[in-house]
């Protein structure tokens, strides 16, 4: 080969091999930087927190949101002020870049914090290259027309207090590798503190356990931290000094007319609460739909193949609540010893509207529990009754008779007056004991009720065939569900809101606070109990 043909062909190879250098030194620089280790947004969060929503698409979720038919007809979950701002300005921020959010910013986190209001949270955000910059830019561009920001210093850390356009002051604390932001500037240094002292929420054993067995990826993931359930006051929370700390995590997925929440909580305890009792249940295998007159709105499906940590969790319930005599509480007794002997597995209780409802008329309410043998029950049943009377029936107030001529197919059942007992009322969750209840035997249950045209009813629908199985809310509903589980509850939030205050015990206090967006959903609830797992899946259908 000549010397210049050589040269030539020399050349050309180095300018490729610098270029190939280039790109690769180019390329392996870029996947340096995307390999980069993320900054931990849990290493900022306190402990403290009672919730915590975390997301990797945030955008995404912001569109599912949007894109929900509840959403299209101007029904809105207004639990955080911080998500309503974002969702406000997301894609503002979005078109402020060419190639849309960063992986860093898409990744964000909001703590919520006591006392629980739509204010007392924060919202954190990691930052990659750029994004701080991004951050200011947007800032300038949308708080120019409000008053200066107010510069703080709180240990060193420079913390900004922006005055938005409806007159709050939005906090927030950003470096190059996050964004802390919160309408309270006490949560902020808290933050700050947080993050000085190592004392994290990644730094609590019970979260670092729980977050370590993560699932999976979802729109969203919600950690709860579990309190004591008192099923009785229908509330997620109990005194502080009995707060147990577990937590669950909850996968969140949407459908244009659902929302899901399917979720996971490891570990037990002594407590007494109610889902400690439901691990001493062996699960059930059924829907009971058949067992529900087709007016139900309300409904809670329980295990009991162990009535001991039932009752023992429901009298305590009771007593703590108030003094009762001595005789009240043998009386709790006698009727605990009473299911342990011929009660099933399984307790059903419902609320449902009879036929012709009258103007002012309380819903029907029955209870039912299996009974291993019908007829044998019975007769105790009789015989306890001889040991404990009600007396005095007659000069009672509220007393209730069958009603057999609007509901002539309960006729053939003997409806028994039964005395006051807490144990009773606390299980269906409706308050106090009444002066009396009302009881029957039919289909080999036990019947129990608050009054006797409620046992009537209940017959009545179920004898003409009118029941809750097979209509499309109910199918729908436990469609979503498992077909093994200890706990399910189903509520129609809308027939619910109509309901005395006692009613309203039976669902947790928050969707009651926000009822203006949950009348609009029929609410599924379910716990599976395993080994020493909790698995509570959460379902609301929109009604639309």
């Amino acid at each position: 080969m000549k010397l210049r043909l050589f040269l030539r062909a020399a050349l050309v190879i180095v300018v490729v091999l610098v270029c190939a250098g280039i790109g690769v030194y180019s390329y392996l620089h870029l996947r340096a930087m995307e390999n980069k280790q993320e900054f931990d947004l849990y290493t900022l969060v306190p402990q403290d927190a009672i919730a915590v929503v975390e997301t990797d698409r945030m955008a995404a979720l912001v569109d599912d949101i949007n894109n929900l038919h509840c959403s299209r007809d101007d029904h809105f979950l207004y639990i955080s002020d911080l998500f309503v701002y974002l969702k406000r300005y997301l894609h503002d921020l979005v078109g402020d870049t060419p190639h849309g959010l960063s992986k860093q910013m898409n990744k964000m986190l909001l703590s919520f914090h006591e006392p629980d209001n739509p204010s007392n949270q924060v919202l954190f955000c990691s930052l990659g290259a750029g994004d701080y910059q991004l951050i200011e830019t947007f800032v300038e561009k949308y708080a120019k027309n409000t008053n200066p920001p107010e510069v703080t210093k709180y240990k060193g850390t420079e913390i900004r207090g922006y005055t938005v356009p409806d007159g709050h002051v939005l906090w927030a604390c950003f470096t190059k590798d996050f964004l802390a932001i919160s309408f309270q500037k006490r949560l902020i240094e808290q933050v700050v503190d947080t993050r000085r002292e190592k004392t994290s929420l990644m730094d609590l054993p019970s979260f670092r356990t729980m977050y370590g067995q993560k699932r999976g990826t979802s729109e969203a993931t919600v950690y709860v931290r579990m309190k004591a359930v008192d099923m009785g006051r229908g509330e997620l929370e109990a005194p502080r000094q009995t707060r147990v700390g577990s937590w669950a995590e909850f996968d969140m997925k949407f459908n244009e007319d659902a929302i899901y929440c399917s979720g996971v909580s490891y570990g037990a305890d002594t407590t007494r609460t109610f889902i400690n009792a439901m691990h001493r249940q062996e699960p059930i295998r059924e829907f009971p739909g058949e067992r529900l007159p087709a007016s139900t709105f309300f409904y809670y499906h329980f295990a009991l193949s162990d009535i001991e940590p039932v009752a023992d969790f429901a009298t305590r319930q009771a007593y703590h609540d108030g003094q009762y005599p001595d005789s009240l509480q043998a009386l709790d007794a006698a009727w605990v010893s009473y299911l342990e002997e011929h009660a099933g597995d399984n307790l059903l209780f419902s609320l449902f509207q009879p036929k012709d409802t009258m103007e002012g008329h309380l819903p029907c309410a029955v209870m039912a529990i299996p009974m291993k043998n019908e007829k044998l029950a019975e007769r105790r049943l009789q015989l306890f009754l001889e040991r404990h009377p009600v007396g005095g029936m007659e000069d009672l107030p509220g007393q209730s008779e069958p009603e057999y001529e609007r509901y002539p197919l309960a006729r053939n059942h003997t409806q028994y007056r039964m005395p006051s007992a807490t144990l009773l009322t606390q299980l269906t969750g409706m308050g106090k004991p009444a002066r009396c209840s009302y009881a029957c035997f039919y289909r080999g249950a036990l019947l129990l009720a608050p009054d006797a045209r409620s046992l009537s009813a209940y017959i009545d629908s179920l004898e003409r065939g009118f029941v809750l199985d097979g209509t499309s809310a109910y199918e729908e509903g436990v469609g979503s569900l498992s077909p093994l589980y200890n706990f399910v509850m189903m509520v129609d939030m809308e027939a619910m809101l109509h309901q005395p205050e006692n009613y309203g015990r039976l669902v947790p206090n928050f969707f009651f606070r926000q009822m203006k967006f949950f009348r609009h959903f029929v609410l599924d609830v379910q716990f599976i109990c395993k080994d020493d797992v909790t698995y509570p899946n959460i379902v609301l259908l929109y009604r639309g």
